[in-house]
């Protein structure tokens, strides 16, 4: 297929399964040379670029949504003037939204591999937007939470999941920022000046993207301090219940302490309301220090 390609046609080649043999043999097809591919197709290497005149190599981990947690995915994209290669682990949404526009919009400008490129980068940055949304939605409901019922061993290690998350997000954006910087400020013979310019906009929505990010990343620091400046007001709440407890138990137990000695001579043991004495004593004691807690607002 790729030998049989003219300057009027092209060729877009989606593998589902990455296998690097398969794809390896395809780039070679593309004259693309090794010391390019072998880093290309390395399965430790889980970012690279290369931008010549003749042709684009692109590997990314891409971030999805997946029955609310967030997965990583990677993506590999070979491009020259006549051929662009994706190969992508298994089903993609990314690809698909590629597919279908490019269903509707083929006939009038889906002429060039650049066009395929320039979706599937529209496509991979828009993806950023409801995982964001998705994130913060989280960190509100924890806020309610943890303002609410509170459950803290639960709602702490939901929070600091969602910091795994984010920095799954920060990790997978920053190298995509490094490739499209590169292409929107090097002039690259396969991508018209129309086509860098489309780039342009799409690195500007990711530099968005980006303070997005960084926005929610401060907001998940809001919501982590918010929750111990709750676990310290409740630890202090307790503390000072305990402390007016003993505080009240404090003469109480000095009063028993004076009628409990072996003194023979201790008047009160003598009388016979003394018992009931020495009860209300305590008591009369215990209500005066919680009437003066309550006025000075300690309780």
């Amino acid at each position: 297929m790729i030998e049989n390609l003219s300057e009027n046609n092209f060729a877009w080649i989606h593998l589902d399964r990455v296998n690097d043999e398969n794809l390896g043999r395809l780039l070679e097809k593309l004259g693309i040379p090794a010391e390019k591919t072998d880093p290309f197709l390395d399965p430790g290497q889980f970012f690279y670029y290369a931008h010549t005149q003749q042709f684009i190599l692109e590997h990314f981990q891409l971030c999805s949504l997946n029955n609310g947690s967030i997965e990583s995915s990677s993506l590999k994209v070979a491009m020259t003037d006549r051929a662009i290669i994706t190969a992508h682990q298994g089903a993609s949404g990314y690809i698909d939204k590629v597919v279908d526009i490019c269903e509707e919009s083929f006939k009038s400008v889906g002429k060039s591999p650049g066009f395929i490129y320039f979706l599937l980068w529209d496509a991979i940055v828009d993806g950023f937007l409801p995982i964001i949304f998705n994130i913060g939605d989280k960190l509100e409901e924890y806020v309610e939470q943890y303002l609410g019922a509170f459950k803290s061993d639960d709602v702490l290690n939901q929070i600091m999941q969602e910091r795994q998350e984010v920095r799954k997000l920060k990790s997978s954006l920053a190298p995509m920022q490094r490739s499209l910087r590169h292409l929107v400020s090097t002039k690259i013979g396969i991508l018209s000046d129309e086509a860098r310019l489309y780039l342009k906009g799409i690195f500007e929505h990711l530099d968005r993207i980006a303070r997005n990010i960084d926005s929610l990343q401060s907001q998940l620091n809001a919501t982590i301090e918010g929750y111990h400046s709750k676990l310290s007001k409740q630890i202090n709440n307790s503390m000072r219940i305990l402390a007016i407890i003993a505080t009240i138990m404090m003469p109480l137990s000095l009063i028993a302490a004076i009628y409990g000695t072996n003194f023979p001579n201790i008047p009160e043991l003598q009388w016979k309301y003394g018992y009931y004495a020495f009860l209300g004593l305590m008591l009369a004691t215990a209500v005066s220090l919680l009437l003066i807690f309550k006025r000075k607002r300690w309780l």
